[in-house]
């Protein structure tokens, strides 16, 4: 055998080992087996030797809290209309819905100059140990610098009073901003200007990374954009920071009175004589929102090197008087 053939002998037999190890599995014939240890990202990998059909699931970089406060799963007097427990692998679109994208043309950066792009993407919302994740990535995406995801129940679900219990740890990431909060029913991106801020908008809690010590909860109003007023109250971390274990941030909503808790603790009310003398528009039916967005008009600017930053929610439950 001359050492042509030999060379054209070898070039075969390398090339067939090649494709036994590798992770591609998109050529004619059978799959074949993902070596997992090749330090190249191929095939339906979703990062180096992790992810996709064959290899172990990439690790998350989240830390779920040991410790925290729980809340009770009922009250007297009180009957659980909606919960959501993240137990599952997917998120319940029976109960939720995505906001995508960067809100234009409606509602352009959100309304607030952010800097997050929207996705419905398993990099951005996840599950882990019983949790729902939002993650905050740095990637570029519509022109923005970071993605994140925005989930809401509108049109799905909508009610007027209750308990509302939210178990959560928070992201540390500088310019990270979360949003536990509420909208009118009527309210849509589409034309934000026709409910907003007649139409109210109460934030169980909004927390910005900069401060890992402290949340606020705010109630927004107004008879239109030029009278919009809101009524707010920051609440320093009675025991670790907020972004190191679990804390349950709740609201109870009456008829003219909505009061804001930590941990079952009252910190902070509201009333028609508190609204500056605009309506008072929280006597009609709410959604639910949760999101984390990435700088804007109230944290600072981002710092790239903090990311990705994670959301933690445990659970979210609404209870109604009997």
């Amino acid at each position: 055998m001359n050492k042509t053939k030999i060379y054209r002998l070898l070039f075969i037999v390398f090339s067939i080992l090649l494709v036994r190890c590798s992770s591609n599995d998109d050529g004619p014939g059978e799959p074949t087996q993902a070596t997992c240890s090749d330090g190249i990202q191929n095939g339906n990998e979703t990062d180096i030797d992790c992810g996709g059909d064959s290899c172990e699931k990439c690790p998350s970089g989240v830390t779920i809290p040991s410790s925290g406060f729980d809340a009770p799963t009922s009250y007297n007097g009180y009957t659980r209309v909606f919960s959501d427990e993240f137990n599952t692998d997917n998120l319940s679109l029976d109960k939720w819905s995505f906001h995508l994208g960067d809100g234009c043309p409606g509602l352009c950066f959100w309304g607030n100059s952010e800097l997050q792009y929207y996705t419905n993407n398993e990099k951005n919302l996840f599950f882990e140990e019983g949790n729902l994740i939002i993650a905050a990535r740095s990637e570029n995406l519509g022109g923005l610098d970071y993605t994140s995801s925005r989930i809401h129940t509108d049109n799905k679900f909508e009610f007027q009073y209750g308990r509302v219990d939210i178990r959560a740890s928070m992201p540390s990431a500088t310019g990270s901003w979360v949003a536990l909060w509420l909208l009118n029913h009527n309210y849509t991106i589409a034309d934000p200007g026709a409910w907003w801020p007649n139409g109210g908008e109460i934030d169980v809690m909004e927390y910005l990374g900069e401060d890992p010590t402290e949340i606020f909860g705010t109630a927004h109003y107004g008879s239109d954009f030029n009278s919009r007023r809101f009524n707010s109250k920051k609440h320093a971390a009675p025991n670790e920071n907020y972004d190191e274990i679990y804390y349950v941030f709740s609201i109870i909503w009456e008829e003219d009175k909505i009061t804001w808790l930590v941990n079952d603790v009252e910190y902070h009310s509201i009333t028609p004589s508190q609204t500056a003398g605009q309506p008072y528009p929280f006597n009609d039916e709410f959604y639910l929102l949760m999101n984390l967005s990435v700088g804007g008009n109230l944290p600072v600017n981002p710092l790239v090197s903090d990311y990705p930053a994670f959301l933690i929610i445990d659970y979210i439950r609404v209870y109604q008087k009997n």
